[in-house]
């Protein structure tokens, strides 16, 4: 077995009907947007990985409300946070990211700029159905039917 696995988070940061991106600068997402996130590091929970993730990667302060889904692979998990905008103006980090906005998430989803993963996340954020297993079949095909997407 490898020890080459991830344990990640991606942060729904929400500010009224607005939700904060960041253009990203590098890999498959290179100059589209999507919301903030990483890696966690050792012994970090995943809501302490998202409060410095946003951080880092944005300058805006959020505080955790609720999980809204897991993305679960082989080699790690991926857990999607919802969190409330506590304060600070979004800026790039000069690295990871080449800009840091708040979008107002109808207009997200209509941008084609705006990574389909991330859609996939607003959407979750939105509905009111609430179901146990949800698996995005267009996301599926793009990546080779290699995870599980609980929400």
């Amino acid at each position: 077995m490898s020890d080459n696995y991830s344990l990640a988070v991606g942060c729904i940061v929400r500010k009224e009907d607005e939700v904060l991106l960041v253009r990203h600068t590098y890999g498959g997402a290179a100059g589209q947007l999507l919301i903030p996130g990483g890696l966690c590091t050792v012994d970090e929970l995943p809501e302490e990985a998202a409060q410095r993730e946003v951080l880092e990667e944005t300058h805006v302060v959020a505080k955790m409300d609720a999980m809204l889904g897991i993305r679960c692979g082989r080699n790690g998990w991926y857990a999607l946070l919802l969190m409330d905008y506590v304060e600070g103006e979004p800026m790039s980090d000069g690295n990871e990211n080449s800009e840091a906005l708040f979008m107002k998430v109808n207009e997200a989803l209509e941008r084609e700029d705006v990574t389909h993963m991330t859609k996939v996340a607003l959407r979750a954020m939105l509905s009111k159905d609430k179901v146990l297993l949800y698996s995005d079949e267009e996301y599926k095909k793009v990546k080779e039917n290699k995870f599980t997407l609980f929400i």
